[in-house]
């Protein structure tokens, strides 16, 4: 007796069937009435159409520019030769001492330190020689 009125008491779960062609109910395998379509076109393997030409992006101009040269620092520019000159008596200024100071501090947190290891302890010893002397 529930059988002809089952249509109309489930509570609709649709599914795409491919069998059928349309979108059919889990439960009571009625198939969904509708006027619009319930799915887009099939899927389509063609090329995309072209691009206009306006969207297409130019090359960048690869020619070389010319690069003025950069500044030659005054004084050694190596952080081990300026390290080296203050343990062997060159004074330096203030501001000298303070530059030397904060290369020193910017070399030991680089991702390639110029003072490590070997280099590091011959400078240290240098410069203790040098305190210990004056």
């Amino acid at each position: 007796m529930l059988a002809p009125l089952n249509s109309f008491l489930c509570r609709h779960d649709f599914y795409w069937s491919e069998r059928h062609g349309a979108e059919r109910c889990r439960r009571c395998a009625k198939l969904r009435q509708s006027d619009k379509p319930t799915h887009s076109e099939p899927l389509r393997v063609d090329a995309p159409p072209p691009r206009p030409a306006a969207e297409v992006m130019d090359f960048p101009d690869l020619t070389p520019r010319e690069v003025a040269p950069a500044a030659v620092p005054a004084g050694p520019a190596d952080l081990k030769t300026r390290i080296e000159q203050l343990a062997q008596g060159q004074s330096l200024d203030r501001a000298a001492t303070l530059k030397l100071l904060l290369d020193l501090i910017e070399d030991g947190q680089s991702a390639d330190p110029q003072i490590v290891g070997v280099t590091a302890a011959d400078l240290y010893a240098r410069l203790h020689t040098a305190v210990t002397q004056a």
